[in-house]
């Protein structure tokens, strides 16, 4: 599933850090705050670059991108992704850089990821559109919160399934998601979600049938999401401003002036949807 690499592996962690604006460091629990912040706030939780990988799949064989077509996919197009991207390039540049992790499944196919830091096991996902501004430690703190403003995920042991921990997220007190539950025994890797990955790219898949994106941006206390023709902030504070747009002009208006990701092709993706039978413009969804 993916290629080998046309650049060196030392070549392309550099270049990673780069678009995050990071220096390389001694793997720390602080250095993995700042890597894990600095990537929800550069690459999006986006499924455009999902429709186009679906549209180009036939002739390049593959679904999932290298970690080289990764990057070369943010400078060109400012692609994210969604958790088995985000996820599984996030753990490449991780172990890359010193830190020893591997990835977990939650429910029927998430990708997280566990990191050893000592002797202390840390929850990692930048792939979830979630508040995961730093490592959660949810084997040593029963009562953590990941949260911004209103959003909140905890994660937390099973009382009845010693050794399985619940995903649980809440926006403004209520259960909103899905309810995930994962064993950090149970180490997987990539190609472990191959069914998942390719299950994920059929027509009528929660990803192939609505147009996502969603960035956070810490530095304005706020996040910006689209879905479909909505478009909504949600600020630290709690409030919460909505829009419906109109037209695809107000949606790549939109995504150039408030999430700064003018190269995003929206056309490109809007047109793989109507060849699905979708229409943005029809459609509404609350997925988060």
């Amino acid at each position: 599933m993916v290629r080998g690499w046309r650049y060196s592996m030392a070549s392309l962690v550099q270049r990673y850090l780069q678009i995050l604006n990071l220096p390389p460091k001694k793997p720390t629990y602080d250095y993995l705050a700042e890597i894990m912040t600095a990537h929800l706030s550069t690459f999006a939780f986006e499924n455009i670059s999902k429709l186009l990988y679906f549209r180009d799949h036939r002739e390049k064989g593959y679904y999932h991108p290298s970690l080289q077509e990764f990057l070369d996919g943010y400078e060109k197009h400012h692609f994210g992704g969604m958790c088995f991207v985000a996820n599984s390039h996030l753990l490449t540049l991780l172990k890359s850089l010193g830190f020893q992790g591997y990835h977990v499944k939650l429910g029927q196919g998430h990708m997280a990821i566990i990191i050893q830091l000592e002797k202390e096991r840390l929850y990692v996902d930048c792939g979830a559109a979630a508040p995961f501004f730093r490592p959660v430690r949810f084997e040593s703190d029963p009562n953590n919160q990941s949260r911004f403003g209103a959003d909140v995920v905890e994660i937390r042991p099973v009382p009845e399934e010693p050794g399985l921990y619940r995903y649980n997220r809440y926006f403004k007190g209520e259960p909103t998601g899905p309810l995930w539950e994962f064993n950090p025994d149970q180490k997987r890797d990539l190609s472990d979600f191959k069914e998942n990955i390719i299950a994920s790219y059929a027509p009528g898949a929660t990803f192939m049938k609505i147009l996502r994106c969603q960035l956070w941006q810490p530095e304005q206390e706020r996040s910006v999401s689209l879905v479909n023709n909505r478009f909504s902030i949600r600020y630290i504070d709690g409030r919460v401003e909505n829009q419906q747009l109109g037209s695809i002009e107000e949606i790549e208006d939109v995504l150039a002036h408030y999430f700064q990701l003018p190269k995003l092709p929206v056309r490109e993706a809007v047109a793989v949807l109507e060849s699905l039978g979708v229409s943005i413009f029809e459609v509404s969804s609350s997925s988060t």
